[in-house]
């Protein structure tokens, strides 16, 4: 939601105090949550070293004043120190791994479809394969070159939803183009990432490809909305 939030915001004018402030609380945001997850990961060397001695420990016991769960410290340890979340590799950071080596063994023209083994034989787990991991069996299975083509088509509906903003003679339509355009590209770029290492696994489905009923009708709705903003751009010329 920020990258939506304050690109409707940046297309609205507003202050350059106003975006410095917003950019001051997120680093001091950021901080804290860096202290937080920092503190999670001595307290798991910590427990284990304790379980190694012979010492009862328990994970869950990790105090702090932050609204944050251990799975989703655990995320972000995957991203960050993967090591230290998942030494044997076997846990939180499986699905992260296997991704990667999904992604990575496509080649350029991929394994054919329906023929890509990390898939295909239950590395990359059926539970996550057809919905956030969907970009890694793509690569997989067609390669750089599929790979680029989606991302291609990607680019071209983002890039068609700004021109779209471009074009609208009234604030409401440039603002609904801007905000469902930034949605579809943070949605792009967070799913890809997070199959390639760049980000952090949050769960975020790829538009148009991922397994999803109401998803899917989401995306056809908001891109519905984009056109009708081009259908009616003369009516206020």
């Amino acid at each position: 939601f920020p990258p939506m939030i304050f690109a409707l915001l940046y297309v609205s004018r507003l202050s350059e105090k106003f975006f410095l402030s917003a950019f001051a609380v997120f680093a001091i945001t950021v901080s804290v949550v860096g202290i937080d997850i920092y503190g999670y990961s001595k307290h798991l060397e910590a427990s284990r070293a304790a379980e190694a001695s012979g010492e009862s420990a328990q994970m869950e016991s990790y105090q702090s004043f932050l609204p944050i769960h251990n799975y989703q410290r655990n995320r972000i340890l995957t991203f960050v120190a993967p090591d230290i979340v998942d030494p044997n590799g076997t846990g939180a950071s499986w699905n992260a791994k296997q991704a990667k080596i999904s992604a990575a063994t496509g080649g350029a023209t991929g394994k054919g479809l329906f023929q890509g083994t990390q898939a295909q034989l239950g590395y990359l787990p059926q539970a996550v394969a057809h919905n956030d991991f969907i970009f890694s069996v793509i690569a997989e299975e067609t390669g750089f070159l599929g790979s680029a083509f989606v991302v291609g088509l990607f680019c071209l509906m983002v890039a068609n939803g700004i021109r779209i903003a471009g074009l609208a003679r009234d604030r409401f339509g440039m603002q609904l183009a801007i905000g469902v355009s930034m949605l579809f590209l943070v949605h792009f770029f967070i799913n890809i990432g997070m199959t390639i290492g760049i980000t952090p696994i949050t769960g975020l489905p790829l538009p148009f490809l991922s397994y999803g009923g109401s998803f899917v009708l989401s995306c056809f709705i908001l891109q519905g909305l984009i056109q009708s903003v081009y259908r009616y751009r003369k009516d206020y010329s």
